[in-house]
């Protein structure tokens, strides 16, 4: 929600930006748009004023060249209409400094009064120039240009006359046509600017949102490779066609060489066959499948692996499957552990039930064997059968004793001890059936091994009995090491033989007490191991084939300083 939340707080503040821009580009297309009407505006007025000031100069002059006022009236009439006549003029005045028309270009308004609104009698006065835009009911607007003067030579106040005004009006229908003309051409050349500007603005955006997203891709397509590379699981994706489209480090495991080189082939060939059987058996609806799969890697080690299938379809429509696999071989270890210990917690506490119940008959029952040998003394045969049920009745006691021990709760006795004086303690214990039997013995041991807190003499029954079952399983003779190394968590201790081995088929119950492949075995003595190294919280692994000899690991925590 949060992600989400950013979006669209990022995808407002852009709208709004748009938005500012487009603003700002239509003021600065507003205002010179106005710049431009107000300049065409004040070239026009200028364009009249001079043009007025030409007429009424020409149309003064022209009245003065007459040289008197008689008659002047009825030149003035005419040389008025005469001036009227010039192109764009609509009309002309002359009025006295109380406004009447003495003269007009339309003879109808002779007599009239004009120009009362401006102060007639003190704009006669003036020889300055005035104008005013009038409008007209009949068609276009009216530019008017008017000011005082004096059209005879003689002065107007000798004759007894009055000041004149003289008013000429400029039809503005050509200027307002062409001004409309040109409105709608700047309105046109600014639409197409902002079209462009806006355009622009856009495409600004655009390119941000795409350097933006495509910095973004590539930041995630960066992290999410790096993800699926270093991945602990395997990944392996395959196309509708049957090739592997893409795959991670951890999948390599599965077929020889890279995954680039993987790319394109056929699934088929180049993975196992437990795990292309698998993704056959994915199809649509199928949901998904989980299995555990056994698979040899090139060195010749087999491990577990939790393998879950399934499909996926992209946005085309297309139809691929998916393999994740990761290796469980130690949980799946751990979890037999467990369950194997439980095992024998079970069969411990029976046992030593069992064994409490038992003791007291067999005590009676070999008291009966020692009287029956007394009194059958000088019957050998008798003694010889007597002598028989005391010794097996000895040897179950023996054994209900052992089974007694082991359902019993080890006590330690920690003190800290050397690695290398216990191993060559049971060494030295073994060493005399060895020569017997043609065994040589390597032992080995690194420098500065340090101390560890157990209990010397359930380490040392722990080294015994799996020497013991070594030289066991080299009758015709062979070669026992024993190496002593430091790890990173512990102290480890390997006892490898080059005997007989274990077969895969008694390989889970080799910790089960009293399984044993021996003639002449009891089956307790891995099952004691493994309780003593439990109760050090170490750990032991087996690791044996049928005729490839036998390796065991003996991992003891160190000591803290």
């Amino acid at each position: 929600m949060k992600e989400i939340k950013k979006k669209k707080i990022r995808f407002d503040l852009s709208v709004w930006v748009t938005v500012s821009a487009l603003a700002v580009l239509a003021g600065i297309l507003s205002v010179m748009m106005f710049a431009q009407f107000q300049g065409r505006k004040n070239q026009a007025q200028m364009l009249f004023v001079e043009k007025g000031t030409t007429l009424i100069r020409s149309f003064e002059a022209g009245l003065q060249y007459r040289g008197d006022f008689e008659g002047g009236e009825f030149y003035l009439q005419k040389l008025l209409m005469e001036t009227a006549q010039q192109p764009d003029i609509d009309y002309m005045i002359v009025t006295d400094s109380r406004g009447r028309i003495l003269a007009d270009s339309e003879p109808a308004m002779l007599g009239l009064h004009y120009g009362l609104d401006l102060g007639t009698v003190r704009l006669a006065d003036s020889t300055k120039i005035a104008w005013r835009q009038t409008a007209n009911p009949d068609g276009a607007g009216t530019f008017e240009v008017y000011r005082g003067f004096s059209p005879w030579r003689v002065p107007m106040v000798e004759e007894g006359q009055s000041p004149m005004i003289v008013f000429v009006g400029f039809d503005m229908s050509k200027i307002e046509s062409a001004s409309r003309e040109d409105t709608f051409r700047t309105l046109f050349v600014a639409l197409i600017l902002a079209l462009i500007g806006s355009l622009a603005i856009v495409s600004l955006f655009l390119v941000q949102a795409y350097r933006l997203t495509r910095s973004s891709l590539s930041r995630i397509t960066v992290f999410s490779e790096a993800l699926v590379n270093h991945l602990p699981i395997g990944l392996i994706a395959v196309d509708p066609q049957g090739c592997i489209a893409a795959c991670n480090e951890k999948a390599q495991e599965f077929f020889e060489g890279a995954c680039p080189d993987a790319a394109g082939r056929q699934a088929d060939v180049v993975l196992p066959t437990a795990l292309w059987r698998l993704l056959e058996d994915v199809h649509e609806g199928a949901g998904v499948i989980e299995r555990d799969v056994q698979l040899t890697d090139h060195r010749g080690e087999t491990n577990i692996w939790e393998v879950v299938a399934a499909t996926f379809t992209d946005d085309d429509g297309n139809e691929g499957r998916i393999l994740l696999a990761r290796d469980v071989t130690a949980m799946r270890r751990m979890e037999k552990e467990v369950a194997r210990s439980r095992h024998l917690r079970a069969i411990g506490s029976l046992a030593a039930g069992v064994a409490h119940e038992i003791r007291n008959p067999l005590s009676s029952i070999r008291g009966f064997a020692v009287y029956f040998k007394e009194r059958l003394s000088g019957h050998p045969d008798d003694e010889l059968t007597a002598d028989i049920m005391i010794a097996e009745t000895e040897r179950l006691n023996r054994v209900i004793s052992q089974l007694i021990e082991f359902a019993r709760p080890l006590e330690l006795k920690t003190e800290r001890a050397n690695m290398a004086d216990l191993v060559g303690h049971a060494i030295r214990l073994i060493a005399a059936e060895a020569r017997e039997k043609s065994i040589g013995i390597e032992v080995r041991a690194e420098d500065g091994l340090p101390p560890v807190d157990v209990d010397p003499d359930r380490v040392k029954q722990v080294l015994l009995n799996i020497l013991l079952n070594a030289l066991a399983a080299m009758p015709d003779g062979g070669r026992l090491s024993v190496d002593s190394s430091i790890r990173k968590d512990d102290l480890e201790v390997v006892i490898a033989d080059t005997g007989e081995g274990i077969s895969s088929e008694n390989m889970p119950r080799i910790y089960d007490p009293y399984f044993t492949s021996k003639p002449a075995g009891t089956g307790l003595g891995l099952a004691v191991v493994q309780k003593i190294m439990d109760a050090h919280g170490g750990r032991v692994q087996i690791e044996s084939r049928a005729g490839a000899g036998t390796k065991v690991v003996l991992g003891f925590p160190r000591s803290e300083k």
